[in-house]
């Protein structure tokens, strides 16, 4: 199935702004979505970073047992 073409208003300064970073060949699409996926990452990170941080000492010690146990079951899989 295709995507649906749609239209979006951006001023000229942010089109020039797309051009301006588009590789030779890339379209504005391609731009804004490899922008998007970029984005898209750093706040899954800042995401992963802010739970890390929040994580107490005992949820430490719980996660890492359990990723424990997930390896060696995996490890006896081979």
């Amino acid at each position: 199935m295709a995507d649906a073409v749609t239209t979006m208003k951006i001023t000229t300064t942010t089109r020039d702004r797309l051009r301006n970073h588009a590789a030779t060949g890339e379209s504005l699409e391609d731009v804004v979505v490899h922008a998007l996926d970029v984005y898209e990452a750093t706040q899954f990170w800042a995401q992963a970073e802010a739970w890390a941080a929040a994580e107490t000492p005992a949820e430490r010690a719980e996660r890492k047992a359990s990723e424990a146990e997930w390896d060696a079951l995996m490890d006896g899989l081979r």
